[in-house]
């Protein structure tokens, strides 16, 4: 084998592995900028709720009956266990049909519908409802489901037996802070219940915001990323060595 064509295959081979390397560090550099990508949007996202935060604190505390208001609402929360978050029904309307998590805020209200016999027959809706002291809540039956009835699991109200007639009504008046929950008699184990929480009540811990986690796929681009490097470096370091007899 001539010279020249011992030093073209070394120079191939060299050119092989140098741009092999590149490509795979390019490969890196891309799964590297995208995990840093997903770790920035979520830091903006913090900051965003935090800001947001802020902001309400502020706009909170503009004028003084502002930091009255703010003041007033600091002392009722201390007696309903100093908690801010969604208000704490003690997990009874868990399996409550139709139940999203978080009660409808109707506070201020003089009256408030909850529809018996709501989704498929079997909800009061919504499940969860809070209301201001001295507020009347109306129940009223759509006619689908059978007959339903509502019931105060510490009997403080009831409508009596069940019936299904579309557009019968109760109405009961809840002057006293505490949570009130009732049920469907012919129906409580099907998940046919409801809760009303009246004034100051206890409630939950906030959720405290957790920064995004990197995805699978991304991990597993990083693996197959490294694993190629690997596997080009070792290759091109072998044809460089035992390529072939470059003194003959």
């Amino acid at each position: 084998m001539s010279t020249d064509e011992r030093m073209d295959r070394r120079d191939f081979l060299r050119k092989t592995g140098f741009f092999g390397a590149i490509g795979v560090s390019a490969t890196t550099g891309s799964a590297a900028a995208q995990e840093t990508d997903s770790t920035d949007t979520g830091t903006e996202s913090e900051g965003t709720d935090s800001s947001s935060t802020e902001s309400g604190g502020t706009e909170s505390s503009g004028t003084e009956s502002g930091t009255e208001s703010a003041e007033t609402g600091t002392e009722g929360s201390s007696s309903g266990g100093g908690a801010t978050g969604p208000i704490d029904f003690g997990g009874f309307l868990d399996s409550a049909n139709g139940w999203s998590g978080s009660a409808a805020d109707k506070t201020g209200a003089d009256d408030v519908t909850i529809e018996v016999g709501a989704g498929e027959g079997m909800a009061f809706s919504p499940a969860g409802v809070h209301v201001s002291p001295g507020t009347t809540v109306v129940w009223e039956w759509t006619g689908e489901g059978g007959a339903h009835n509502v019931v105060s699991g510490d009997d403080a109200f009831s409508s009596g037996s069940a019936v299904g007639e579309a557009g019968t009504t109760f109405e009961h008046t809840f002057e006293e802070a505490g949570i009130y929950n009732y049920h469907c008699e012919p129906h409580e184990g099907q998940g046919m219940i409801g809760s009303v929480a009246v004034g100051e009540v206890p409630r939950k811990e906030p959720m405290t915001p957790q920064p995004p986690a990197v995805d699978q796929g991304t991990k597993n681009l990083g693996v197959a990323t490294f694993a190629t490097m690997v596997s080009t470096l070792g290759l091109a370091y072998f044809f460089l060595r035992y390529g072939g007899d470059y003194e003959q």
